[in-house]
């Protein structure tokens, strides 16, 4: 590593301290773009790139080696290692899919964010590809590749991810959505994290 390598760390280091100081994040990556939208206490782990078309909500955490670009992710989302988000596919429509054709201009080509709602779970070594949409409270199990949209409290897994089952029935999700527990002030949700832990149904208000 040369001096001008290591002179690079040093700032990127130096930007995100102050940037975790000003913005009560925990942003440890150096390829995390600060160009990014951050809510509140997100923390990002190290060697997981962030790129600039990306906005996380509050207390969302992103985990190791994970590459997270085009997309929109909500509160209270728990993303794992390896897992890829809204990776750049090859076009198979054109002629080639060698990229090469990466010299022409794309700008005409507009991509489709990748939207995820709240307090998602997504496991290792996922992969969500262009477009998708994440309902609230969903599960993406291990190794899975989404093809398509996924329901709110819906798990999928497999290569193409597929329904699984729904995590509570369909009285419980449409109560779920429409608490919003997620947008509560902090104060309340530490105020019921045995509710949110489902050992009580009594909310403290």
């Amino acid at each position: 590593m040369n001096i001008y390598t290591n002179f690079k760390k040093l700032i990127k280091q130096f930007q995100l301290y102050k940037y975790n100081e000003k913005n009560q994040t925990q942003i440890e990556s150096l390829s995390a773009s600060l160009k990014a939208s951050y809510g509140k206490h997100v923390n990002i782990a190290p060697n997981t790139t962030v790129e600039d078309s990306v906005s996380i909500g509050d207390f969302s955490y992103i985990n190791t080696n994970s590459y997270v670009e085009n997309c929109i992710i909500g509160k209270f989302c728990s993303i794992s290692s390896g897992v890829h988000i809204s990776p750049i596919e090859h076009q198979l429509g054109f002629i080639t899919t060698h990229p090469i054709t990466d010299k022409i201009d794309t700008s005409r080509y507009h991509r489709n964010p990748v939207v995820i709602g709240n307090d998602v779970l997504i496991c290792l070594n996922v992969t969500i590809l262009e477009g998708i949409s994440i309902g609230n409270g969903a599960v993406i199990g291990a190794g899975a590749v989404v093809t398509r949209n996924v329901l709110p409290y819906e798990v999928v897994g497999g290569i193409p991810a597929k329904h699984i089952k729904f995590r509570f029935s369909n009285e419980t999700i449409e109560y779920l959505q429409n608490l919003s527990w997620w947008d509560w002030d902090i104060e309340k949700i530490n105020n019921n994290l045995e509710f949110l832990s489902g050992l009580t149904n009594q909310i403290i208000e």
